[in-house]
């Protein structure tokens, strides 16, 4: 390249001056062969420096929801941008799409087909008509199901052609702007009303008013006055505050010594400007500690005395269905030990994914523990949640597992800060991953020929459990387990084998029962109490001591198990499932299929007493998860109500609303200010005898709106005071602004149109 250069200098430097001249044929072929090197140049670099554009383009725009009862209609434009024409029957389109059931017809010119769950393809009929290079076409497409929020949208799309290498696509969305798209048209077993503004206005005026200590079972030696109450979640159960200031906690010098508490207990006395600590256990003693530095300034506490009501605070991370690793994982212990929270509970398997290294089966993470194109899974697993079709894209949470050292790691950072971790594999069903990954040691012809249909619309993930390569199996893999935890320096206590939604006709009630009581008896060799959801009721009874998880919404369930001698742990899914979206609006992520869970669900609401009931648990499933920073906005701030909660499970000192102010006011911008991701309540917007008032949680940050008007004008503004409406505005919007973070848009219309 460098002779290149220097051989066509001269005809360059001419070129350069704006005069080429030419005089002697020599010249002439030196130009003639100049610019044909040119050209070839400009040709090559193009092709090294720049990928090649994908030859299609999508566009996607839902039209309508209950277009018919329970249909919705959506869009799917298809551009070529190839030089070629779109033709033939050897091509196919696959993406993730949750939720949704597609509705095929006879004379289409496309076909989509559910292949597994969420995972969809689009392929040519006979009816297809070659789509010309340059052009688009537009296709109408109709599903079973509701597609109320924008994360409803179809994602990771990818074209395959004959045995070519897939090549992702890329895919636009209309923002939804209709109510026919953000709500339902009919009477549904959705009766939560859409957030809209008069309804978010209303929501946060209650929640503010609302000053009542939350259960009238307190201490009545404590004041709940807003002096009295301590800025710490969980709040502390006796206290004392001194009439006259002292030095602040964080400056005096401690003595600790043991005083035979309960587990987990502690008591905090200040005299002669020292700290005495009593404590229980050293679980009593991490605690004590933990409160002094959250009140370090505070200059008035004379005594503390603390000890929580249940003993089972947990917290389940599902880092299957899409996967985060052992650092983030890290991140979340650290906001659990703040709260006093005490089990981490890691959700390792699922039908998506296997993502724990078992040494001795290294096929479950070589051919599990991915997600891509294929056809067969023999090598990765179908592209399920939109994760796209490269499964060795590490960047992807479709992709990855937690190594060996990775466990073990977490299990010793956690139990430094006094959590255990409690590890699920679940089985017989939702073992897919399992399934396919083991190529066949855990099927046979018999349970194939069985047809069932699972609640996330798997027709099979669940594994021949009369295999007699079944038992050993999960007891290599538990053994597994507990040579990790001991290699920690924490011996495993319990073990959590979900059993939860087998579907109807895999198994018969004798195979089912023989499995369990199997697997029950592989973990009492070990010396370990087993755990699973309320399912597990069904085939082991109280004196397997099994701690079954009731998820159901309401207390029924969880009521009839504790009355029926079960250990359980509350983990009702419209108070503690964190994956829910935080309020029916539709740039919310998130399910809905119990309801909604917001930053009140966890810590608002009166649950059972009973001797039976050891715990309580938040779950936070990974269906709707795409990136560690989604995590941290489903958990936060969500967490801080299941922290009291479970501290303080019979009574608690805080109202609705100091709760609200000590979670916007304390904990928020401790967040902010470490980086961390959380949520924002959108604000509210209230009209009423020409005027426009607004509302958020917390009296602090900016609301900012928009005024639309009929003629597509738009004003723009920050709200401070309450505004006259003006002539011709037909939609308002509102957003709240806080600590660099922003809150979801809250719609209102003028018309109810």
């Amino acid at each position: 390249m460098r002779l290149f250069l220097y051989a066509y200098m001269p005809p360059l430097r001419w070129m350069a001056n704006g005069c080429v001249i030419i005089h002697t044929d020599m010249r002439k072929q030196s130009f003639i062969l100049f610019i044909l090197m040119v050209s070839i140049w400009l040709t090559i670099i193009p092709s090294c420096t720049h990928k090649p554009t994908a030859p299609l383009s999508l566009h996607w725009e839902l039209l309508t929801n209950d277009v018919e009862p329970g249909i919705c209609e959506a869009t799917l434009s298809i551009t070529n941008q190839s030089a070629e024409p779109l033709a033939g029957q050897d091509w196919l389109i696959g993406f993730g799409l949750m939720s949704l059931h597609p509705i095929c017809t006879d004379n289409s010119e496309l076909r989509e087909t559910e292949v597994q769950a969420s995972y969809h393809t689009i392929t040519p009929t006979e009816h297809f008509q070659p789509l010309p290079a340059g052009c688009t076409r537009t296709y109408k497409l109709r599903y079973r199901g509701s597609a109320v929020r924008q994360s409803s949208h179809p994602e990771g799309f990818f074209l395959v052609r004959k045995d070519e290498q897939p090549i992702s696509l890329p895919c636009s969305f209309t923002p939804y702007t209709r109510r026919e798209q953000m709500t339902r048209g009919i009477t549904t077993r959705d009766k939560t009303p859409y957030a809209d503004g008069e309804y978010m206005y209303g929501y946060i005026e209650r929640r503010l008013s609302d000053t009542t200590p939350h259960f009238a079972k307190w201490d009545e030696g404590n004041d709940p006055s807003d002096r009295s109450v301590l800025h710490i979640l969980p709040t502390p159960k006796n206290y004392r505050l001194a009439d006259t200031p002292h030095g602040a906690l964080g400056e005096l010098p401690r003595v600790e010594y043991f005083r035979g508490l309960p587990s987990e207990s502690y008591l905090i006395e200040v005299k002669n400007d020292t700290i005495w600590i009593g404590y229980g256990d050293k679980a009593g003693l991490y605690y004590a500690n933990l409160t002094i530095e959250q009140l370090a300034e505070d200059t008035y506490i004379q005594c503390i005395s603390d000890n929580p009501d249940l003993h089972h605070r947990a917290l389940m991370l599902d880092i299957v269905r899409n996967y985060y690793p052992a650092d983030s994982i890290q991140r979340v212990i650290d906001v659990m030990a703040q709260l006093k929270l005490n089990i981490l509970h890691l959700h390792l398997s699922d039908d998506e994914g296997w993502r724990i290294e078992i040494p001795a089966l290294p096929q479950l993470t070589a051919n599990g523990s991915s997600r891509g194109y294929t056809t067969d899974e023999a090598t990765c697993l179908y592209p399920f949640y939109g994760g796209g079709w490269d499964a060795t894209d590490k960047k992807s949470t479709a992709n990855g597992y937690l190594t060996r050292d990775d466990y073990i790691r977490l299990v010793r950072y956690a139990g430094e800060r006094y959590i255990r971790i409690i590890p699920e594999i679940d089985m017989p069903g939702h073992m897919r991953a399992m399934k396919k990954a083991m190529g066949g040691v855990l099927t046979d012809s018999v349970l194939e020929s069985r047809q069932y249909l699972s609640a996330q619309n798997y027709t099979d993930n669940v594994i021949a459990v009369t295999r007699p390569e079944a038992l050993p199996v999960m007891r290599t893999v538990i053994d597994a387990f507990v040579e990790m935890h001991n290699e920690a320096g924490y011996p495993l206590q319990v073990f959590n084998i979900g059993g939860d939604e087998v579907p109807n006709g895999a198994l018969t009630r004798e195979e089912h029962l023989t499995f369990i009581q199997g697997v029950l008896g592989i973990l009492r060799e070990y010396g370990l109490q087993p755990a699973g959801w309320e399912e597990m009721t069904h085939f082991c009874t109280p004196d397997d001591k099994a701690i079954c998880y009731s998820w159901h919404n309401g207390l029924q369930k969880a009521q009839q198990m504790a009355e029926e001698g079960y250990p359980v742990v509350i983990a009702t899914a419209n108070h503690l499932y964190f994956d829910f979206a935080y309020c029916h609006q539709h740039e919310e992520k998130g399910l809905n299929w119990g309801g909604y869970t917001d930053e009140f669900a966890a810590f608002d609401w009166q649950p059972l007493e009973h001797a039976n009931v050891v715990g309580i648990s938040a779950q936070l499933w990974a269906e709707v998860i795409r990136s560690f920073s989604q995590v941290e906005w489903q958990l936060y701030p969500k967490i801080f109500g299941l922290g009291e909660r479970a501290w303080n499970y019979y009574s608690s000192p805080l109202s609705v609303s100091r709760y609200a102010d000590m979670v916007y006011g304390t904990y928020l911008p401790k967040m902010a200010a470490q980086g961390t991701n959380f949520h924002l309540m959108q604000p509210g917007i209230h009209i009423e005898a020409g005027t426009i008032r607004m509302n958020s949680i917390y009296p602090a940050g900016v609301i900012t709106y928009t005024l639309e008007y009929a003629d597509g004008n738009t004003e723009q503004g920050v709200y401070s005071k309450p505004i006259a409406l003006p002539d011709g505005v037909h939609i308002i919007k509102a957003q709240w602004h806080y600590l660099g973070h922003n809150s979801n848009t809250t719609w209102a219309w003028l018309n109810q149109d």
